[in-house]
């Protein structure tokens, strides 16, 4: 009987079994990072009909570069609108930003509102240094897959027969 050769072969099913999972751990790990560190484009968002001094609450965290159209196309004076990022929505209790029409909002403003800008999700992580120490988990997780597949070619000299 050839111990060398079945230690060899269950090594390899071993190490492909290793490789397999964790390569599917670190895709899932990789698409939960990049949802949480990314922002995303906000185009054409539709609110609720508006009216004048009441929030329409959009499921963002935060939203820049603000710009809001009317339903008949035309561009809302930001004089015409107050944002706020990162408030309690007071309907639901989630993280949201709103949108308040101010309290001269001209008629021809009060529709839909549709909203557009760079939103960060209300997964984003605010601080540099988590958003920075969540891309290193994927890093190192990548970097624990390669030396638990190349570690038992390394130790046993398999490909040195």
């Amino acid at each position: 009987m050839n111990k060398t050769g079945q230690i060899g072969v269950g090594m390899i099913v071993m190490v492909a079994i290793m490789a397999i999972v964790g390569a599917i751990f670190l895709q899932s790990i990789a698409q939960s990072v990049g949802e949480s560190t990314n922002t995303v484009p906000l185009v054409n968002e539709s609110t609720a009909a508006v009216a004048a001094s009441t929030a329409t609450y959009l499921n963002y965290r935060a939203v820049s570069d603000v710009v809001i159209y009317n339903e008949t196309g035309g561009v809302v004076p930001a004089a015409n609108y107050t944002v706020a990022n990162n408030v309690i929505n007071s309907v639901t209790g989630d993280l949201a930003m709103s949108i308040t029409p101010t309290a001269d909002t001209n008629s021809d403003y009060e529709y839909i509102w549709k909203v557009s800008g760079t939103a960060q999700p209300t997964t984003y992580v605010a601080e540099s240094g988590g958003r920075a120490m969540a891309n290193l988990i994927v890093i190192f997780f990548a970097l624990l897959i390669a030396v638990v597949v190349l570690s038992p070619t390394i130790k046993d000299k398999l490909l040195g027969v």
